[in-house]
């Protein structure tokens, strides 16, 4: 992840803090609408995935896990953890 990323990741924060993660969710979808795919992407959608797990929807977050990992692992990248990217906000 990058600098770019830390607004919406402060974003988050604020939502993960007001326990708030559905408009969590409903943030890093609108991210993703306005990201060309990419290696940000797949960074983004992994993000999604762990964040839809950690509410409950381990179905649809583990298929965007795939979906994100096979583009990482394409692109020989690592993978993001959700703390990592809530780090680029100073959480």
């Amino acid at each position: 992840m990058d600098q770019t990323s830390a607004p919406l990741a402060r974003q988050l924060i604020d939502c993960l803090r007001e326990e708030r993660e559905v408009d969590g969710v409903r943030l890093l979808r609108d991210a993703l609408t306005d990201t060309p795919e990419n290696d940000e992407r797949a960074r983004l959608e992994r993000i999604l995935g762990l964040l839809l797990i950690r509410c409950g929807r381990e179905v649809e977050g583990t298929f965007a896990l795939e979906r994100a990992e096979t583009r990482l692992d394409t692109l020989g990248l690592p993978y993001p953890t959700l703390e990592s990217f809530l780090q680029l906000a100073g959480f």
